[in-house]
């Protein structure tokens, strides 16, 4: 019954290495962690639209101003063929694509405008996300180094109890861990357990007096079992 207790004692330690790996993966700081990503990428993303936006604005500037460009030499030699025709329906049909030009060359000032007044939006945009972005910065550096402190503290405790899992575990009989090894993974909790009255402390179930008293006779080298889960029992 000794090698029985021995091994209560490894599950026990078994069941503490596994509520400390389960604490590691519910941890409350890689929620923070998270959430302080989350509110920093929606920044970046914020922050890279409005870039885009100035690219293709300034893009769009360079395009107005070189059409802008080709405008004004267009007029200025129409105004010049103007100063040379004599016959009034050619100076007609001059002086209409003279108006024609310059209503496009108008529209095209009010389009720079319109797309440089675009620029300077995005620009105050980025100058206002650029502080929340500073921010949202420390407070992802803070939430990763608090996670960081809280993993390396579980994982200092899981390392503890597992070196104390392999002290425990040499002196129960290798064939005796096997069969425990086995019965863990149907009963991560509960493959040896202690008796409460007549109750199994594994499947709660009731076992018989007549049971339990040849489970006492056994051989000191037989491990007894719960006939309804088949745990070992722990007198």
């Amino acid at each position: 019954m000794t090698a029985l207790s021995d091994l209560l004692a490894v599950q026990t330690t078994d069941i503490a290495i596994s509520q400390a790996k389960h604490r590691l993966s519910h941890l409350q700081e890689t929620i923070d962690r998270d959430a302080a990503k989350n509110v920093l990428a929606t920044i970046d993303a914020q922050i890279a639209d409005c870039d885009a936006v100035i690219v293709e604005a300034n893009a769009e500037i360079s395009k107005v101003d070189r059409l802008s460009h080709e405008h004004d030499d267009k007029l200025v030699k129409l105004n010049k063929q103007l100063k040379t025709v004599i016959a009034p329906r050619e100076a007609e049909a001059l002086q209409h694509e003279i108006a024609t030009v310059t209503t496009e060359r108008s529209a095209l000032d009010d389009r720079e405008l319109e797309l440089m007044g675009v620029v300077d939006a995005a620009e105050l945009k980025k100058s206002e996300l650029a502080p929340l972005q500073a921010s949202a910065k420390s407070a992802l550096a803070s939430a990763t180094m608090a996670l960081s402190s809280a993993k390396q503290k579980i994982d200092a405790e899981i390392a503890v109890l597992a070196e104390q899992r392999s002290a425990q575990s040499l002196v129960v009989p290798h064939s005796l861990m096997s069969t425990y090894e086995a019965k863990r993974k149907h009963r991560p909790d509960g493959a040896v357990c202690r008796l409460t009255g007549p109750t199994c402390g594994s499947c709660h179930l009731d076992i018989s007096q007549g049971e339990i008293n040849s489970m006492r006779a056994m051989p000191a080298d037989e491990f007894p079992e719960c006939p309804h889960c088949g745990s070992f029992i722990v007198f």
